[in-house]
């Protein structure tokens, strides 16, 4: 970010990209202009330079001009990352559904084509792992749905192998088991996972027995150990309290717990027939209530660390009544992610969206999460149709 003189301001231009006062606190967005007095104040609070990486031009902001060159710039690499990330997911999602209609056919789990598409997802996730773990396509019947629930959570687990510094084959392990392990759902009668009422006590026990039926299946192929145990034990808990075989704390493999931890989460944030999803920072808060007891404390952690307590894709409301989604979560404080501003304290969209880092120590914080009515309310204001 470059640094701008006080003195080189100029009364009644504008700056094609947000300035800020320093690294933490935003001084102006792109539709606002410099003044006088704004000038008069930076020289009395001793500022000699403000940081931004803009230019200063003169004229209307919503008229034909830099601002407006540089927003229909970021609009459309927005755009293209968005949907070569959507692109990516659709081929996921027909990869699976192709191996397993092999599966099905022939019997066969080969081990190389789902392993070099491990790998594939891995090399995508290293330049838009923000973008993939946002996507939400479209879901046309509870098999999709399993489906979906599998990538969706193979980004998650790979993610969390990546940040604990996993090595190559045991990301490509871990990735597998995760894209694998709802198989044994698939191969159950198909009315117990397409039901859209509630299940019985005799369905759920029935329901049940997946990760076993997955742990047989593969083992009766050419997956490593490592693979199908997880698998086994995904649904196990550190108290005790989970299936099939109820194990503790240290008697569930280190893949297990990574596996039990994101397709809950995947779960809890997606929608099913029977109930609404939850969104990211609701979904992620489900899972502390149980931290230490269903789930690992260190994965939760880890989770949390990748994917902020307030996920990419969270529509907030700050303190000051600035409404606001998450572009970039942020390691170091999870719950003060980077985020687009979209309206004003008085709900006016912003015609430029300028850019907030948010920080432990502003005055200003993120006060909570829009509802399912005030985000469709707030699309429709600012014409985002997803």
């Amino acid at each position: 970010m470059n640094k701008v003189s006080i003195d080189s301001l100029r009364s009644d231009t504008y700056i094609n990209q947000p300035v800020f006062l320093d690294d933490r606190f935003i001084l102006l967005s792109p539709d606002v202009a410099v003044t006088d007095k704004l000038i008069v104040r930076l020289k009395k609070w001793n500022y000699s330079h403000v940081q931004t990486d803009g230019t200063p031009y003169e004229g209307n902001p919503l008229g034909e001009s830099q601002n407006n060159t540089a927003t229909l710039e970021l609009s459309a690499k927005e755009s293209e990352e968005k949907k070569h990330s959507q692109d990516f997911f659709v081929s996921c999602i027909k990869f699976l559904e192709k191996y397993y209609s092999n599966f099905r056919e022939l019997n066969v789990l080969p081990t190389l084509s789902i392993s070099e598409k491990v790998k594939e997802i891995i090399s995508e996730l290293k330049e838009h792992k923000h973008q993939l773990l946002s996507v939400e396509p479209e879901m046309n019947s509870n098999e999709t749905y399993i489906i979906i629930h599998s990538i969706k959570t193979t980004f998650l687990v790979l993610s969390i192998a990546d940040f604990l510094k996993f090595p190559a084959h045991k990301q490509i392990e871990i990735g597998i088991a995760a894209m694998l392990h709802k198989l044994g759902m698939l191969l159950l009668p198909s009315q117990l996972y397409k039901k859209s009422a509630a299940l019985t006590p005799k369905e759920i026990q029935i329901i049940r027995t997946h990760p076993v039926i997955s742990y047989k299946t593969l083992k009766a192929s050419e997956f490593h150990a490592s693979i199908y145990l997880s698998i086994l034990e995904h649904h196990e808990h550190i108290d005790g309290t989970g299936y099939p075989r109820a194990l503790k704390g240290d008697k569930i493999s280190l893949y297990g717990k990574i596996l039990a931890v994101t397709s809950a989460y995947t779960a809890a944030t997606t929608k099913r027939p029977f109930r609404d999803e939850l969104d990211g920072h609701s979904g992620i808060m489900d899972l502390l209530k149980d931290k230490g007891k269903k789930y690992d404390e260190n994965i939760l952690r880890t989770l949390v660390y990748i994917i902020s307590v307030y996920p990419v894709g969270t529509f907030v409301q700050l303190s000051n009544s600035v409404r606001a989604v998450v572009i970039k979560t942020n390691i170091t404080t999870p719950k003060h992610p980077i985020l687009k501003l979209l309206t004003d304290e008085k709900g006016v969209p912003y015609s430029n969206k300028p850019v907030l880092q948010t920080r432990p120590e502003d005055e200003i914080q993120i006060t909570g999460t829009l509802g399912k009515e005030e985000i469709t309310e707030l699309k429709s204001k600012l014409n985002i149709t997803a």
